[in-house]
């Protein structure tokens, strides 16, 4: 290929046929010059030659031309000048053309880059698409995979569910009687928490609060039972009767007590109420002569050995005689103590027990009515219930003042208590106060005869037991405009209060953490509450006492690790139940006689439970100064 140019503009040539060789031109003459390009192909492979043949004024020649072909062509112009400063010859770019030149590879760039973005923007269109459609068809599988589940673990209650009815037939057939008895009791009652007053066919039933025959239970059960149409067992009735053990000699003031006592019981009950009052060294009857409830003055007896022989003989369950109702031991054991048995390293008290350790002898005979209470077992013994009243000295009288009744849990009074206020105590512990069943109270204070106190209210502190009452404030109306307000903002506010509490623990003064959950202690008119609102502060398991281990286990442990002897194991796992750690509720309660008031009670426990007085101190002395604050802040708004 020949190419013959003249005059040509400032450029670069750039022929390439396929190969590697490049061929570089440059024209820019100012007198015509002409080139001259020759293309061959050679051995199958395509490369450009070119040769330059630059005339002035079109002044070349052919022949010249042909020769040079004959030549080597470039090969020959490797490494060769030419002679021709082309550069030289061309024209210099104005500022104008080099702006143009820029303007116009600018524009060239942002095209390509603006195509390109279109191209990444349509790529991420796709790939959210692709990605909304593979999240609907995750979410699709995951109802379905929640569906599946469902359904087999529906499935699964259902089979264990039905494991479990036929297992337990017989036992469901047979509580149908304490469900019958247990169904007419009074709104406030709480079923077999409270203990037991009674059996009928063998079932040990609870009549509710309500009822003014709580002593006569077994004879209430009975005749309810004929109500509800049970034939099979045989109805005879049974005496109402209390067993009494006292030494009138060792008890100060017993005397008065009973007295008074006697006089309340055939007030209260309709029908007769027959006290038999025994000496601790008498010829008690075994199985208590079928009294429903003993009452023991724990002055009278010498020490534990002796509460544990009395009640062995008294909770002893006798054969049936012909035309009588089957033996019947009590259900309910008071026990009358005295102030001051928690607190021996405290004066006055320390005095006391300084001689003869009286104090501590009324302790041990206290904790002797609580173990044995607690290992009944179930199914082989009838339950057993126990209340601890704790008394000061017995005074002469009550006077003729108001009463000034006190009863707190636990052993925290100080004082004497009239013999009036005493057997008004004991009635109700007696017959009409479940919150003393299982329960440990002390009384100081004075009942004149005639007077009316509101039991009920005096008795509720044992529920829990109480740590702290705090009212929302003196001379609030009882006009439900004013109340209700008052009692939602503070409800709210102790729940903002509590919730300060969940969390981390640092900052808020306790040593164990807690967990804080609405209370689900409804309102109760046996309480005297109409409406109730509230928290629970609820205490977790630490490891410290789960890793506590007895001397045995360490001296197993001690064996398997030093193999010093083959340790035998049981082939059945150990399950242990997990303990209830305790906690604080805490209630907001608007009450009958048109006032607000605020309580802390302990909660979430039983009897193994180990009581943390140390958070539930923090807690309560938080709580304290907090309802102050609403008080002094709030109260007068109302």
């Amino acid at each position: 290929m020949r190419l013959h140019c003249t005059h040509l503009p400032a450029a670069i040539l750039l022929f390439a046929g396929g190969c590697s060789h490049v061929a570089e031109l440059a024209t820019a003459f100012s007198t015509p010059t002409s080139c001259s390009l020759h293309h061959d192909r050679l051995s199958g492979r395509e490369f450009s030659r070119v040769k330059i043949i630059c005339a002035q004024n079109n002044n070349y020649d052919e022949e010249d031309e042909d020769e040079d072909e004959e030549e080597d062509g470039l090969d020959n112009l490797i490494g060769k000048k030419l002679g021709i400063n082309i550069g030289a010859q061309l024209p210099a770019l104005s500022p104008e053309e080099i702006e143009d030149i820029r303007i116009q590879a600018q524009a060239t760039l942002d095209k390509a880059v603006d195509g390109r973005l279109a191209d990444i923007e349509k790529l991420r269109e796709e790939l959210e698409e692709d990605l909304s459609r593979s999240r609907k068809r995750m979410e699709t599988a995951s109802e379905l995979n929640v569906q599946y589940e469902k359904q087999n673990l529906m499935e699964k209650i259902d089979r264990l569910s039905d494991e479990f009815l036929n297992a337990n037939a017989d036992f469901r057939e047979s509580t149908k009687k304490a469900a019958a008895a247990d169904k007419v009791a009074a709104s406030s009652g709480r079923g077999l928490d409270w203990g037991s007053w009674g059996s009928v066919g063998g079932m040990d039933v609870v009549i509710g609060p309500s009822e003014s025959v709580l002593l006569g239970s077994v004879a209430a059960a009975r005749k309810r039972a004929t109500l509800e149409g049970d034939d099979d067992q045989p109805i005879v009735e049974q005496d109402n009767r209390v067993l009494v053990v006292v030494d009138e000699k060792k008890s100060k003031g017993s005397d008065r007590v009973m007295g008074r006592l006697k006089v309340l019981l055939q007030e209260a009950f309709e029908s007769e109420i027959i006290v038999d009052t025994y000496g601790p060294t008498g010829n008690i009857p075994i199985g208590g002569n079928n009294a429903q409830t003993a009452l023991i003055f724990a002055s009278s007896l010498n020490d534990r050995s002796s509460l544990e022989n009395l009640l062995g003989r008294v909770l002893k369950r006798t054969a049936p005689v012909a035309g009588s109702a089957p033996g019947m031991p009590p259900s309910h054991v008071v026990v009358v103590s005295g102030l001051g048995t928690e607190r021996t390293n405290k004066m006055p008290y320390s005095m006391q027990n300084l001689l003869g350790g009286k104090l501590d002898k009324l302790r041990e005979i206290e904790q002797a009515i609580v173990a044995i209470s607690r290992s009944r077992i179930v199914g082989k013994q009838n339950p057993l219930d126990y209340t601890i009243v704790k008394f000061g000295d017995i005074a002469s009288s009550d006077g003729n003042d108001d009463a000034s009744i006190e009863i707190r849990p636990g052993d925290v009074l100080d004082g004497e208590i009239g013999p009036n206020a005493a057997a008004n105590v004991l009635l109700q512990a007696l017959a009409y106060q479940p919150y003393a069943r299982n329960s440990t109270l002390c009384s100081t204070g004075s009942v004149p005869e005639g007077v009316t106190v509101e039991w009920n209210d005096k008795f509720v502190c044992l529920s829990g037991p109480e740590l702290l009452r705090v009212d929302a404030g003196p001379g609030i109306s009882s006009d439900d405009a004013i109340l209700d307000p008052k009692y939602e903002q503070l409800a709210q506010y102790v729940q903002e209060w509590a919730a300060t509490f969940g969390g981390d623990r640092k900052g808020t003064g306790l040593t164990t953490p807690v967990l804080v959950r609405k209370s689900r202690k409804a309102a109760s008119e046996f309480d005297g509450v109409v409406a109730r609102s509230g928290v629970r502060i609820l205490f977790q398991t630490t490891n410290t006492g789960d890793r506590y281990k007895s001397a045995t286990e360490e001296k197993l442990e001690e064996r398997e690790r030093s193999g010093g002897g083959a340790v035998k194991k049981s082939s059945k796992p150990l399950t242990t139940k997990s303990s209830k750690e305790g906690g604080v509720e805490v209630l907001v309660e608007k009450t009958t006689d048109g006032s607000i008031r605020v309580r802390a009670r302990r909660c979430n426990l039983d009897h193994k439970t180990i009581v943390k007085e140390m958070s539930e101190g923090v807690i309560v002395r938080n709580l304290s100064k907090a309802i102050d604050a609403w008080v002094k802040a709030k109260g007068a708004q109302f």
